[in-house]
């Protein structure tokens, strides 16, 4: 008996949905080379002289759809604004004022466990060395004076830019091996981090699930680290150990917890350490 391997498509049959009405509205055969390597990047079709959003594609990479020749794509009307610029409001109070890491050719997210952020929250809630206190301070500052004057029902009218900020005391080295060992046996160490509607995972990356759910990620340097965020400072029911763990390695490693949005610095302190975890 003989095994034929299947033939590999050059050109695709793709199917378009609407996403309201979840109806069939176009379809085209196209190359194989105008179609991207996946869908995990936010992508742009343009139709019918209308600008659509991919919001789901099966399959979701070039490598599956070459193989049925085939494609499914639901897509989204991307209308466009009619509203006055000076009216959009802000979602946050402060972003970073420094630019989204790096991202490494040729890795996906996709069939991992990495973590994907929001590119708004890079460096939203983050340890930073007590030895730039005065200027976390300062700008906290200038985070609250946007809670007090800026707020509005549904946002705030101006996003306060934070300069870029040093991420950890070049004179007080931490090592990932020192993470790892302060998080205990229970940690989860993930592949990575991304950022949602980017393909790839950062370069240098690292990021690690607490028993707790709380979700830590950053960007190393060998084994020696330059960040570290907080993705989900959210806890389930059993807060403990990782509460203590985390304020017990702060204070060794002399960190303050900064949370920009909601205007907090904490220092390695357990009790205050648990009513930031544990707030409503």
């Amino acid at each position: 008996m003989r095994f034929f391997k299947k033939k590999a498509h050059d050109k695709i049959e793709v199917h378009f949905f609407d996403s309201k009405t979840r109806n069939v509205f176009a379809k085209s055969l196209l190359p194989i080379e105008r179609l991207p390597e996946s869908f995990e990047a936010s992508t742009t079709f343009h139709l019918k002289d209308q600008d659509w959003s991919v919001v789901e594609a099966r399959p979701m990479t070039a490598a599956e759809f070459r193989k049925t020749g085939k494609l499914f794509l639901v897509l989204s009307k991307i209308e466009k604004l009619s509203v006055d610029p000076s009216k959009i409001l802000f979602s946050l109070p402060t972003v970073a004022g420094d630019g989204l890491p790096a991202i490494t050719p040729g890795t996906s997210m996709l069939g991992t466990d990495a973590i994907a952020i929001h590119e708004d929250d890079w460096r939203q809630i983050e340890w930073l060395p007590t030895s730039i206190a005065d200027v976390i301070e300062s700008e906290l500052k200038s985070v609250m004076t946007i809670h007090q004057k800026e707020r509005q029902e549904y946002g705030f009218t101006r996003c306060h830019l934070r300069p870029v900020l040093p991420f950890l005391s070049p004179d007080r080295e931490i090592r990932l091996s020192d993470l790892r060992e302060a998080l205990g046996p229970n940690a989860t160490w993930l592949r990575g981090f991304g950022i949602g509607g980017i393909a790839g995972i950062a370069e240098n990356s690292f990021a690690v699930r607490l028993l707790s759910s709380i979700e830590l990620f950053g960007i190393t340097d060998g084994d020696r680290i330059q960040s570290i965020c907080f993705a989900n400072t959210s806890v389930n029911n059993i807060p403990e150990p990782d509460v203590q763990n985390l304020a017990n390695f702060a204070a060794a490693h002399d960190l303050l917890l900064v949370d920009w949005c909601r205007v907090i610095a904490l220092p390695g302190i357990h009790p205050d350490y648990v009513s930031y975890f544990t707030r409503s």
